[in-house]
């Protein structure tokens, strides 16, 4: 298997079991950008900024959130992931939205994360 996307699969591995060893996979100077109408929407830089400070304030929002895995492709430096989000709103109704997330690998380390997904449907889990 390519070492990128066993690379980005430990990614989302650590990232599920919330072991921060995850963040050893990542540039210093990260850059995070998800689509304008998610939830804290736009490009985040920093592993701060990421990690402890746009992750907390998405899953804040919904009573349960999933990133289900389901292709990875890879194109030169970059890992280009298929899948889906399982998401719970605070009064239980559930909703699926898929997404397509391309990572930049620099270094061996994960340098730029961009995020393609039904916002319609992500916004719809919000209580």
């Amino acid at each position: 298997m390519n070492q990128n996307i066993e690379l980005v699969k430990k990614f989302y591995s650590l990232f599920g079991k919330q072991d921060r060893a995850f963040l050893e996979l990542c540039d210093d100077n990260i850059e995070w950008t998800v689509m304008k109408n998610m939830p804290n929407g736009g490009t985040h830089t920093g592993k701060k900024a990421v990690f402890d400070g746009y992750f907390p304030k998405l899953f804040a929002k919904f009573a349960e959130f999933h990133v289900i895995t389901d292709e990875f492709i890879t194109a030169d430096n970059r890992v280009i992931v298929f899948g889906t989000y399982k998401i719970t709103s605070k009064s239980k109704k559930k909703f699926d939205a898929p997404f397509v997330h391309i990572y930049t690998i620099q270094d061996s380390k994960i340098a730029k994360f961009r995020q393609y997904s039904d916002t319609k449907e992500i916004q719809n889990a919000i209580d």
